[in-house]
């Protein structure tokens, strides 16, 4: 066994524990400043990588720096002079509250209209403003139900639904955002029927979460780490000393989080949480060790501390490094997040586990003796009891543990094409909550709002005003149509079309050139930004809006790869190779995300893996004990992806960690066994089975307890009403809970290779 000495670090803190005292407390101090400046992140948009934004183009900038709001009204009195008046006073007073750089309003929109021999271009309400008069009323309605463009965009399918779309500059602070829009609509919501969806509210129900929610979640887990520490060790200090110790590496976490400049985001929330549970682990070790040694021994207090911590540190420190090991393979990933969370939480993990050996004996010095009577209950409590009534059955279940590597192993090869991932934000919020009650709602009404770009372009100038190529670009249009989960369409061919059945009585009408010419310059006049088309023409878009209509909802991945596959397929029949093609939008950036987070999820698993068994072989100098290490945490990971798997449990930005986590932290209690194995081996040397059932015995309580700590912490993850940390708190307490099961009853076996009885 390779050999980490740590005696002097431990014998310094003992005879000196003011001086470790005051020095943990100033660095805890200090790091509750930079702490106070840490900046919350709750935009989902942020976990696009940094490559994708930039080489986005001008149009696809937009949707990423700027943020989303759509309010859709209906009611009674919404089409009346009044409630017209009141909604658009509504919208625009949120200019003066919220740095609005864009707006899409039913009444400017502009609809084309024959005038003798003549087209003309007009808004659907007169002025482009809401109707003063009744006979304003009149026209916009007769306008709004002749306008081709207006449903799906401004107007809801049947036409008793208004909507206006607001671009609004990123700039965090959407809670705040939040309360400035419902307090502007407060008076509007008094008299109609008002909708709020978009990025902006999204956003605001994940700060919420990060801020309010999740604090309410650690006080829960740090009680029950309270509580774990009590039952498993039946006094007081044993509670207060190892919280100081996690909370101190909970400070120094975030504190260095808001030192590197790094934000609370939804992927770096679980490092509080994580810190705590795990740097737990290693005060349980050290205190089991220490009221263990505090049982037999005759020594005095100084030695007694000196001794079982020294003799447990090197465990201590091999756990934790194994912890980084699966932590930081996360370095690999590309969401510059998870990297951020990989950093931070190493940090804590590590500040926790040399507080264990440092800060923990410290204290211990200056407490009193444990009382004899409390010692031998907990050496007869029900804990121990099991181990000692069941441990030698267990040793020689072969024929159990085999079947069990197995089976689990069998599934989990079966099972594994089935697992699926999600980057759809929609999907992590509670479907009955009000956020997504008026998503649906919104949705059904008007279809989706994500939008899917078909950015066509040629060498040419005015390529796409002639005739034969904008019949190609509408059959192309006409094709895409017919595809059922796109709710809105819009080109210049499109627009171009309706100016011609407006003049001719025919659609699809190209024939004249002069026509085109002369609807060309109009479209430029009304389009300026070039969005749709460019002022030459060798440039086009066709914009698609999408959703998933037989469900009424957002796109998932499943849905984002069917459509465009679909799209590629109809754009390949149907466009020449003369035009060069690209598909651009929000979904299919998540959908690369997606991509990128299935090769994260790989790579950093598999590194970790590697790295775990290089360092477990090193460190036991022996192949099979490196080997024999793995095979708990394997067996946890594999049950875990198997419940995602029948359960239907996307990986996510979190969900995706949890396999490296695991890794690191489910490998502690198979080396805290082997490395208690090997002790055990060497006092009853030729009997392998004596040195299993006593290594069972020893090791088997603080692997229990420390497990069970951790598992009831993270437990209260799953009470989360965020998706992602709900999920990610079940799977890492199922992963977690399986590699203790595997280490207490499948390791043994495989270690009882000799055949001789107890004695």
């Amino acid at each position: 066994m390779l050999k980490i000495s740590t005696k002097p670090i431990v014998k310094f803190s003992v005879e000196h524990p003011w001086i470790i005292i005051v020095v943990s407390v100033i660095i805890s101090i200090l790091m509750l400043f930079p702490m106070r400046n840490l900046e919350i992140e709750p935009d989902v948009e942020s976990l696009l990588p940094n490559d994708t934004v930039e080489n986005a183009d001008q149009n696809n900038q937009d949707l990423i720096i700027y943020d989303k709001l759509l309010i859709m009204v209906n009611g009674e009195n919404l089409f009346t002079v009044d409630g017209l008046n009141e909604f658009q006073s509504a919208y625009r007073n949120l200019e003066s509250v919220l740095p609005v750089e864009k707006i899409v309003d039913p009444f400017s929109q502009t609809i084309l209209e024959k005038v003798g021999s003549r087209l003309s271009a007009v808004p659907l309400a007169p002025g482009g403003i809401a109707p003063k008069t009744e006979e304003d009323l009149k026209i916009f309605l007769e306008r709004l139900n002749k306008s081709r463009f207006a449903k799906g965009l401004v107007s809801s399918e049947d036409r008793d639904s208004l909507v206006v779309f607001l671009a609004i500059t990123k700039n965090n602070h959407y809670e705040e955002k939040m309360d400035q829009i419902n307090s502007t609509l407060a008076s509007l919501k008094t008299r109609m029927n008002v909708i709020i969806t978009g990025s902006i509210p999204f956003s605001a129900e994940t700060e919420k979460f990060l801020t309010e929610g999740f604090s309410k979640l650690l006080l829960f887990v740090l009680a029950t780490i309270l509580l774990s520490y009590y039952l498993g060790f039946q006094s007081k200090r044993a509670v207060f000393l190892p919280v100081t110790i996690v909370i101190s590496g909970t400070v120094f976490s975030l504190g260095v989080m808001a030192l590197l400049g790094y934000k609370l985001t939804m992927v770096s929330i679980i490092s509080p949480p994580l810190v705590l549970t795990l740097g737990s682990s290693y005060s349980i070790h050290v205190m089991n060790a220490y009221y263990s040694l505090s049982r037999v021994s005759k020594k005095s207090k100084k030695e007694q501390i000196i001794d079982s911590v020294a003799n447990v540190s090197g465990t201590v420190m091999l756990a934790s490094f194994t912890t980084l090991i699966g932590l930081l393979s996360l370095l690999l990933a590309t969401i510059r997040q998870t990297r951020e969370f990989a950093i931070t939480t190493s940090v804590g993990i590590l500040f926790a586990a040399f507080l264990s050996i440092t800060l923990l004996p410290s204290f211990l010095a200056l407490q009193p003796l444990p009382e004899q009577k409390k010692l031998k209950i907990l050496n007869k409590d029900p804990l121990s009891k099991f181990l000692n009534h069941f441990g030698g059955r267990i040793i020689n279940w072969h024929f159990q543990a085999i079947t069990i590597l197995v089976i689990i192993t069998a599934v989990f090869l079966i099972l594994l094409p089935r697992i699926s991932f999600n980057t759809n934000a929609t999907e992590y919020f509670p479907k009955t909550s009000v956020l997504m009650s008026d998503h649906f709602n919104f949705l059904k009404k008007m279809g989706g709002f994500e939008e899917i770009r078909i950015n066509l372009s040629t060498d040419e100038k005015g390529y796409f005003l002639k005739e034969d190529v904008l019949n190609e670009i509408y059959s192309l249009q006409e094709n895409l149509n017919k595809i059922e989960n796109i709710s809105y369409i819009f080109s210049f061919p499109e627009y171009l079309s309706y100016a011609g059945e407006i003049m001719t009585g025919k659609e699809a009408n190209f024939k004249s050139r002069g026509m085109n010419l002369l609807i060309s310059r109009m479209f430029n006049t009304l389009s300026p930004d070039e969005s749709i088309a460019n002022k030459d023409y060798s440039k086009i878009s066709i914009i698609l809006r999408v959703f998933n209509k037989s469900e009424n909802r957002s796109l998932d991945e499943k849905d984002t790869n069917d459509i465009v596959n679909r799209i590629i397929s109809i754009i390949k029949d149907s466009v020449s190779n003369d035009i060069n093609w690209k598909l651009e939008g929000m979904s299919l950036r998540f959908l690369e995300l997606s991509k990128q987070m299935k090769r994260d999820f790989l790579v950093s698993t598999i590194v970790a893996l590697i790295m775990i068994g290089l360092v477990s072989t090193i460190a036991f100098k022996s192949l099979l004990k490196g080997f024999l290490a793995l095979i708990p945490l394997l067996m946890g990971i594999f049950s875990s992806l198997i419940l995602m798997a029948l359960f239907k449990i996307p990986l996510d930005m979190t969900t995706i960690m949890v396999s490296c986590i695991s890794i690191g932290v489910g490998v502690d209690d198979s080396i805290h066994f082997l490395l208690q194995y090997q002790k055990q081996s060497r006092i009853h040397s030729g009997n392998t089975e004596k040195a299993i059932f006593e290594t069972l015995i020893h090791a088997g309580r603080p692997i229990i307890i420390t497990t069970l700590s951790i598992v009831a912490g993270l437990l209260f993850l799953s009470l989360a009403q965020f998706q992602p940390i709900r999920y990610f708190g079940l799977l890492i307490v199922f992963t977690l809970a399986t590699a203790c099961f595997a280490t207490l009853f499948i390791l043994p076996p495989l270690l009882n290779t000799k055949k001789k009885p107890l004695s």
